[in-house]
């Protein structure tokens, strides 16, 4: 019993840890450089068109490979950043003004404060980034099943205006809520295809954003390699948070 109480308070602390991080990254702006990598559709967190979420189809946002350090492993697939940029630096394309970026790929070399644009061009640029809530709109969060079954899950959550770092799977036959495992690729995971009982659907599932506020939602059914609508929910707009 003492085990386990340990392995939850560090569980428990780890999270805390976690959302701190991400918070700090709406919180605080961070200097870099932004650069170009060519356009192209993959990335990291496998948003690749046309099944891009939403919101990244709107307010000419643009598409970035985040920093590493920032990324937070994977959590920081599909954050909104607002950037400004003085169009200082060097290369044949400046970067300047301020507009916003949707985040669907990972640059491994890049230092805290950078972006690397899905774009074709050159240079490297003086930019500042700061992590909004992404202007969602009227439109609610998604998700994507990939080589699921009931018996596995690796879900995708999409299209939300701050970003899930936490799910939790209610399995009634036991009558508790079961924690799912962040993958490196931006998805959640849950099972290893030895569980007694499957996965009952409609799925009810429970979001937590770093903020701390949780909703609930339903996923119908479990169906791999397309975009599925729960019962429409998506996170408040936090009056304490940019935007």
């Amino acid at each position: 019993m003492f085990l386990v109480t340990v392995f939850a308070a560090i569980i428990g602390f780890t999270y805390c840890a976690q959302n701190a991080d991400i918070l700090s990254l709406y919180q605080h702006k961070t200097a870099g450089d932004g650069t170009y990598y060519g356009t192209g559709t993959g990335g990291m967190c496998q948003f690749p068109p046309p099944d891009l979420p939403p919101v990244a189809k709107t307010h000419g946002m643009r598409l970035v490979a985040l920093n590493a350090p920032q990324m937070h492993a994977s959590l920081g697939c599909g954050m909104c950043f607002k950037v400004h940029a003085s169009g200082k630096g060097s290369g044949a394309n400046p970067i300047h003004g301020d507009f916003m970026v949707f985040v669907k790929d990972v640059c491994p070399e890049c230092h805290a404060g950078s972006l690397d644009f899905a774009e074709n061009g050159d240079g490297r640029w003086a930019i500042e980034i700061q992590a909004v809530q992404c202007p969602v709109g009227n439109t609610k969060i998604e998700y994507k099943f990939q080589g699921s079954h009931q018996y596995y899950l690796k879900l995708q959550t999409r299209n939300s205006r701050l970003p899930v770092t936490e799910v939790s799977v209610f399995q009634p036959h036991s009558q508790h809520w079961e924690r799912m495992k962040r993958s490196g690729d931006g998805f959640w995971l849950m099972g290893d295809g030895t569980w007694e009982k499957p996965v009952q659907t409609p799925m009810r599932v429970r979001l937590t954003a770093p903020n701390g506020e949780t909703i609930e939602d339903h996923i119908p059914k479990i169906q791999n390699d397309v975009v599925i609508h729960g019962n429409g929910v998506q996170f408040s707009l936090d009056a304490h948070l940019p935007h």
